[in-house]
């Protein structure tokens, strides 16, 4: 569900939908990035040890691109 919310909140080809990997436990999250930035290093609490880690960029995922607003009226109804 949180994962169609950030594909619609995407602008039409200029962002990147990027995998964060901690660097104590190799949990990852997702997160979005523009195509110009530089690769995403951030600190964030780790779920699996309570603790504030620095996540870094391990993939990308995909680019997002912007949908027509028809295909994003039906995906809100599923």
């Amino acid at each position: 569900m949180r994962l169609s919310w950030i594909l619609n909140a995407a602008k039409s080809g200029r962002q990147l939908l990027i995998s964060c990997e901690s660097q104590a436990t190799g949990h990852r999250m997702m997160r979005i990035r523009d195509r110009t930035q530089e690769k995403l290093e951030f600190l964030h609490i780790d779920p699996w040890i309570d603790q504030e880690v620095l996540y870094k960029e391990a993939r990308k995922i995909k680019t997002l691109e912007k949908r027509k607003l028809r295909e994003i009226h039906l995906s809100r109804l599923t």
